[in-house]
């Protein structure tokens, strides 16, 4: 008994002062919790007796009842176990601990998990070097360009619908009144013409890309993707199996490959209406070659239109989808939009249109896989579209990120007027539209050693080269939407010097 009764003040002391160095928690819960580490890291061995409840009580000062149900609940997890009156033991069916000393419980040397050889792709993916949410930094976000206060007021109002209906997951493929809403957008705005049916709700252009690779692609099947490429996108598609065969853009875009292999590719991952990221616009011309390829061969043409809302001279360009729609039905293009760029990016929203044939299948697939997303962000969104405020919304940020490109590129040629000539080393890349600018470099500079120096200034630019999946070529990618116009001049200014230096 001397020698037990010694194993037990060692761990009545060990309790306490564990006890001790976790004030505000329950008593109950941390009694359990120190037990149950001192089964698991071996400084209670299996068949070990513990003290009585009213013993152990009294040597912790605490009520006896607290530590009868601290007993119970370990017996019931199974790490203790009650003899037939002869008291508690620690269970011997556990795995066997090397036993430590109740006062001081060693940590188990753990080796952390291991990436599998895709996350160390995405951990070692060099964009993420040059992400840094600094001005000019892709993705940013200007507040004060949102109509809060109406948005606000239309959650609200949907908020106080009597039914439950927006606490569930939703129908198959989204809010029917918002496949309604965009449906009739894209119409007016894109000419696309599909039934709401056809509209399939998503978190965005990556869920969008991975339910196409999941209901139309098996692993191994080969795309066409263009090159640079949209991160997202590239990163997605590989992730998912496929076999990326990417495709030089030019100043019109991306162009039919000059020799068609063999083996047909699955899909083409293409950005006609602004090509990101270098900005380029596919001419009507190269767009009926691609949907005549797409007939022709069953080719499947991914268009993903993120940001065809903002053209500031003249309209859109027409759509893919708007076009094979004149022709075929629509039946070869799958129409990608995203309301982040013009809404906020933690919206999480965004649209494909899928041709009537698989309207079922991905509605059905969506709602399996993804459960439809926020309902209540789906019908405000809905009423923000239906009652004409996204339309006016739209219109506001068009003049506005048009005033700042206009204000942008002049700060380029003021601070670098002997860089942006047409003999000059740095081009600008793309025409009025979307809300980024890529200036284009000889390849032989480092555009990642020039990214690092512009964010040393504090300005955050992209290297073009990080958006290549094939041949590497040269730029800096730069974003206006977080940047207020009154301070595009002195962003330049900042960054100027490096490029300066860098090309001289």
């Amino acid at each position: 008994m001397a020698e037990a009764s010694s194993a037990h003040t060692a761990l009545a002391t060990w309790l306490s002062a564990r006890l001790r160095a976790q004030p505000g928690q329950p008593l109950g819960t941390a009694l359990a919790q120190a037990l149950r580490d001192g089964v698991l890291q071996g400084a209670l061995a299996g068949g070990q007796r513990l003290p009585s409840t009213r013993w152990l009580g009294e040597r912790l000062g605490v009520a006896r009842n607290t530590i009868v149900a601290v007993y119970a609940q370990l017996t019931d997890e199974g790490v203790l176990v009650a003899g037939l009156g002869s008291g508690t033991f620690v269970s011997q069916a556990l795995p066997a601990r090397v036993p430590a000393s109740p006062t001081e419980v060693a940590p188990h040397a753990t080796q952390a998990p291991l990436l599998s050889a895709r996350g160390q792709r995405y951990q070692n993916h060099p964009i993420h070097r040059f992400w840094s949410k600094e001005p000019f930094c892709p993705g940013g976000f200007d507040a004060s360009l949102f109509p809060q206060a109406l948005w606000n007021r239309l959650l609200a109002q949907s908020l106080r619908q009597t039914d439950a209906g927006l606490l569930g997951a939703g129908e198959p493929g989204g809010a029917p009144a918002l496949r309604i809403a965009i449906a009739e957008h894209i119409r007016t705005s894109r000419g696309v013409r599909c039934e709401p049916r056809q509209i399939i709700i998503t978190d965005g252009t990556a869920q969008s890309l991975e339910l196409i690779a999941r209901l139309l692609c098996d692993p191994g099947d080969r795309v066409w993707v263009e090159n640079p490429c949209y991160w997202g996108a590239s990163q997605t598609l590989s992730d998912l199996g496929l076999q990326l065969e990417p495709l030089d853009v030019d100043d019109d875009g991306l162009p039919l490959p000059p020799s068609r292999t063999a083996l047909r590719p699955r899909l083409a991952y293409l950005t006609p209406s602004h090509q990101f990221p270098t900005g380029a616009v596919m001419p009507l011309a190269r767009r009926l070659q691609w949907l005549a390829h797409a007939r022709e061969h069953g080719l499947l043409l991914v268009e993903d239109d993120y940001d065809s809302e903002y053209r500031y001279t003249g309209k859109p360009f027409p759509s893919l989808l708007g076009l094979d729609n004149e022709v075929d039905g629509g039946e070869h293009v799958l129409y990608l939009g995203s309301f982040s760029k013009t809404m906020y990016p933690g919206i999480r929203v965004g649209f494909m249109v899928v041709p009537p044939t698989l309207a079922e299948v991905f509605g059905q697939a969506s709602a399996d896989f993804y459960r439809d997303g926020d309902q209540l962000v789906q019908q405000g969104l809905a009423r923000f579209m239906a009652e004409g405020h996204y339309a006016t919304h739209v219109r506001a940020l068009r003049r506005e990120f048009g005033a700042r490109r206009q204000a942008l590129v002049a700060a380029l040629h003021q601070h670098l007027p002997q860089l942006i000539t047409p003999e000059g080393p740095l081009r600008l890349l793309g025409g009025e539209r979307g809300v980024h600018l890529t200036l284009g470099l000889p390849d032989a500079v480092d555009d990642q050693a020039l990214a690092l120096a512009c964010r040393a200034q504090g300005v955050t630019v992209v290297p073009l080269s990080v958006y290549c999946v094939g041949n590497i070529h040269c730029g800096l990618v730069m974003s206006f939407a977080a940047s207020p116009i009154d301070q595009l001049e002195a962003l330049v200014a900042r960054m100027a010097p490096a490029l300066r230096q860098c090309l001289s």
